[in-house]
């Protein structure tokens, strides 16, 4: 299983790079093959980042930057969040800003 995560880590770095880079048309439909197949042996995974933050999230471990305020975003996404068979086997790792 650790194989698996770390493999999911990397494509999500692979993932986050080509799409900063501007290129999701070259490399898109072989980043979607890769997904699949890991999806075809049982993981998933998701980026949070955009979402709203509170201290009760269990499935994030964040590190907060600025002023905390009632208003907290997920700003960066450093390890996404790694499901098998409907339970987290990693924990997402994630940067909290105050908006």
């Amino acid at each position: 299983m650790k194989q698996i995560i770390e493999i999911v880590n990397q494509l999500y770095i692979l993932e986050t790079k080509i799409e900063k880079d501007g290129n999701t048309a070259i490399y898109g439909r072989h980043l979607q093959r890769m997904q699949q197949a890991i999806e075809d042996m049982g993981y998933s995974y998701h980026s949070p980042e955009g979402e709203k933050y509170t201290e009760t999230r269990t499935d994030i471990e964040a590190t907060i930057t600025g002023e905390p305020t009632d208003n907290m975003i997920i700003v960066q996404v450093i390890k996404p969040i790694v499901v098998q068979a409907s339970q987290i086997v990693q924990v997402g790792i994630v940067i909290v800003e105050g908006k």
